[in-house]
């Protein structure tokens, strides 16, 4: 089995307990995060066992828009991974530790943009409502978003969007957070580095397919980038309708849907030899 497999953590490979559906009460789920003293993500058994097969046999790299320590609370199946991609693409962790010669290429391509991120943040404050409950966070140097107690209202949303776009930002609203993040901190940018490198190790065969799998709209350049993707029946590509040529969807939505996309990148990145083709 020779592959090269990118997914996202949240809502696709692990799940909150309001995330995970009404299976959570059926699906047996093992506890993978602990916050605060108190279980928060769970993987489906199938998912769990399957994510620890996958990555003993081929290089797996989680990849979120969790800053490094959000990313590194998760006890994921088949740990340590020689990489993580974290911060949106904006880390690249190297065995649990940011990586500083990405973290200099990245600052560079966001000195080149027309506002920094400081500037964002301060437009960003001044357009929620004291009623929303809303709450401004920074990842400190590559983006801000905002966790409120009500979703966003869209106008809003769209105004914001409008207002970022010609400044080289891009939107992304998830339930009841709102990412502002730099067009060039991506998902694919810096899976196409770790590919890269694990390359040039010799961890990896040139040409291997790319195997990805996300549920979000920070997820979109990675399933695009990718050689055949997955996503799940729920989530931000599911209300936008997201499609693409080599885009599989789930038949399940919330924690089962999890299994079966560990389920789809074990079997597509270690796909059953046809008959025919092996006795000719």
């Amino acid at each position: 089995m020779t592959a090269f497999v990118t997914s996202d953590l949240d809502r696709t490979l692990i799940y909150s307990r309001a995330a995970a559906g009404p299976a959570f009460a059926t699906a047996e789920p093992i506890c993978v995060e602990i916050y605060r003293d108190a279980p928060l993500s769970y993987m489906a058994p199938a998912a769990h066992a399957g994510l620890a097969a996958l990555a003993a046999a081929t290089p797996v790299v989680p990849t979120t828009t969790r800053t490094p320590e959000q990313y590194l609370r998760v006890h994921l199946p088949g740990a340590p991974f020689r990489f993580a991609i974290c911060s949106n693409g904006g880390e690249i962790l190297v065995d649990g530790a940011p990586d500083p010669q990405w973290q200099t290429h990245i600052r560079g391509l966001l000195a080149a943009l027309p506002a920094d991120l400081d500037r964002i943040a301060a437009q960003l404050k001044t357009r929620l409502a004291p009623d929303w409950g809303a709450r401004l966070r920074l990842v400190p140097g590559l983006f801000a978003y905002v966790v409120s107690e009500v979703r966003v209202p869209a106008e809003v949303v769209d105004e914001w969007r409008a207002y970022c776009a010609p400044l080289g930002w891009s939107i992304s609203q998830q339930g009841r957070k709102l990412y502002t993040i730099p067009e060039p901190v991506t998902k694919s940018r810096a899976a196409l580095e770790v590919r890269r490198r694990l390359e040039e190790a010799g961890a990896l065969e040139p040409g291997a397919p790319w195997l990805a799998a996300g549920d979000g709209a920070l997820d979109a350049d990675l399933l695009e980038a990718a050689d055949a993707a997955i996503r799940p029946r729920h989530g931000e590509l599911e209300e936008l309708g997201f499609a693409l040529p080599h885009l599989t969807l789930t038949e399940g939505a919330g924690i089962a849907a999890g299994a079966e996309i560990v389920e789809w990148l074990a079997a597509t990145a270690d796909p059953v030899p046809d008959p025919i083709k092996e006795i000719r």
